[in-house]
């Protein structure tokens, strides 16, 4: 477990329903827990949404990836860390670690966001916010489990299913929800892959906003095996052939 003033560091308890069908924390849920601690440290340094909405500019997620060598079960206890690494290239890094109340890490997290200006929907930039609790929050880090996102290119020509973006899909701002982008591909897949908890890892890459209504199809390249593992790469296209999502998700051989 890291501790540093610049670490926001939230307690949660795997609550009756955020669970799945094995007893465990559902990965959308625990996704969903990662953007909260997001938000509250984010607020806690005066550069969350609140803050960042009275300039006209706001936050937009890009990307998500979540490793978790176990999930926690219901009614255990566990803690969320999370803190922002720096700025390169006009996007920001939030990274994120999992552990039990005594400091045992068993899962990490990886995001990275974007500055758009509200008004024109284009990315302002980002070192304006540098001076501020922004800047003053940053914590570089060099070394984590995690590992850099994997480049994910989907060449399937036939989609493996279609799925309309409906009422239940839609975030705040009337597009398709990132986390719930997770539970439609885990869709995907027979419920045998997960009565082990053999799911390891899940990357989310956000290309462009799907809107109620639309038809997305729903891409999967065959499997890569490279023994310890299966990972399959999908992608949610529009109706007017641009990917929605692309995504990578990773399963174990042995269960856990």
């Amino acid at each position: 477990m890291i501790k540093h003033p610049n670490v926001g560091c939230y307690e949660f308890t795997v609550e009756p329903f955020s669970e799945d069908f094995t007893s465990r924390i559902s990965w959308a849920n625990m996704g969903n827990l990662m953007l909260r601690c997001a938000q509250y440290h984010a607020d806690s340094h005066d550069f969350g949404f609140g803050p960042l909405s009275r300039e006209r500019l706001s936050w937009v997620f890009s990307r998500l990836t979540i490793q978790l060598d176990r999930r926690p079960q219901t009614g255990e206890e566990f803690l969320i860390s999370t803190w922002a690494t720096g700025v390169q290239r006009g996007f920001t890094t939030r990274l994120f670690e999992v552990s039990d109340l005594d400091g045992r890490a068993y899962g990490w997290g990886h995001s990275i966001w974007a500055l758009i200006n509200l008004d024109t929907r284009q990315p302002d930039d980002m070192s304006r916010l540098l001076e501020g609790g922004f800047g003053k929050a940053l914590l570089p880090t060099e070394d984590f489990p995690l590992g850099k996102p994997s480049r994910i290119r989907v060449t399937a020509e036939e989609p493996l299913s279609t799925r309309k973006v409906l009422y239940t899909d839609l975030d705040v701002n009337g597009h398709l929800n990132s986390i719930r982008s997770i539970d439609i591909l885990m869709d995907q897949f027979p419920k045998a892959d997960f009565d082990d908890d053999r799911l390891r890892r899940v990357e989310m890459a956000y290309a462009h906003e799907a809107f109620f209504g639309e038809e997305l199809g729903i891409f999967r390249n065959a499997p890569l095996d490279d023994g310890d593992s299966r990972i399959y790469d999908l992608e949610m296209r529009r109706p007017d052939g641009l990917p929605a999502v692309r995504a990578r998700l990773e399963f174990r051989n042995d269960a856990v």
